[in-house]
């Protein structure tokens, strides 16, 4: 497995896996504009050369924040995710950012898990968030000095 920088090449991979894991998938524009906006950093995960996963972060003004992270069904608890997290520290990190952000659902307990294991905190809750009512935990890592 390679963690690289997303091109659009990855675009129709990442749609599928974006179709798999979202009952709202980003669509191709959506990730067309991501990949080309000034602030947006955006990897996958290649298994064989093939996009099994992706994460994308925004960083602006001293903070990040985690757009979305999602791995297929196929490859997930193989540590796709935690190697995609541990890239987006070193960004956060090179970029000196304060902290990273990220909304989360209630429900979702594993990536609440994963989050909490990598020093992510909860510090709010945004109440009917998503399209179906649930609510998001706002989770935060914050990098000291």
């Amino acid at each position: 497995m390679q963690i690289v920088k997303m091109e659009p090449r990855h675009i129709p991979a990442i749609l599928q896996v974006e179709q798999e894991c979202f009952h709202s998938p980003w669509s191709e524009k959506m990730f067309s504009e991501e990949l080309s906006g000034k602030f947006s950093h955006y990897y996958v995960a290649e298994v064989c050369g093939c996009a099994v996963a992706y994460m994308g972060m925004w960083a602006l003004s001293g903070e990040g924040h985690i757009t979305n992270i999602a791995v297929a069904k196929a490859y997930r608890r193989q540590g796709i995710a935690k190697s995609l997290l541990n890239r987006f520290i070193e960004i956060a990190k090179e970029e000196n950012l304060e902290f990273m952000t990220l909304e989360v659902r209630t429900s979702n307990t594993p990536a609440i898990a994963l989050y909490e294991s990598f020093g992510f905190e909860q510090v709010g809750v945004r109440k009917k968030y998503y399209e179906n009512s649930e609510d998001a935990l706002l989770l935060t890592k914050f990098f000291g000095e």
